[in-house]
């Protein structure tokens, strides 16, 4: 009994973190592309929780604190969707989207704060 009690609760505790790593957030920074690809540099702070809002300012003493880290971005399905994306280089943005695998998934756009 106490056996199954203990795998009932790390079944829970599996779950649980799934259901967390495949929740919608918003996310915010720098929009660049490399070698074909979409990229946003995110604050390390921002990378597990998303970001709480969007500012340039907010941004920079995010980047200062923790640095940043590239996570790409997968809406690149055809290279058409990659063009439309092409005017936000070097571009802060905000982004909503499921953080799976390394990169964001299901990706759209929320809004462009520009240089």
């Amino acid at each position: 009994m106490k056996k199954l009690g203990l795998l009932t609760l790390f079944l829970c505790c599996v779950l649980s973190m799934t259901a967390k790593a495949s929740e919608t957030l918003n996310w915010c920074g720098t929009y660049f592309e490399d070698n074909g690809r979409g990229f946003i540099r995110l604050a390390r702070e921002d990378l597990n929780s998303g970001s709480s809002s969007c500012t340039m300012s907010e941004y920079n003493e995010k980047v200062a604190n923790t640095g940043y880290t590239a996570i790409a971005l997968d809406f690149t399905k055809s290279r058409s969707a990659l063009s439309n994306w092409r005017k936000f280089d070097k571009h802060l943005i905000e982004v909503r989207g499921k953080y799976r695998d390394g990169s964001i998934t299901s990706t759209r756009l929320v809004r462009d704060m520009g240089v």
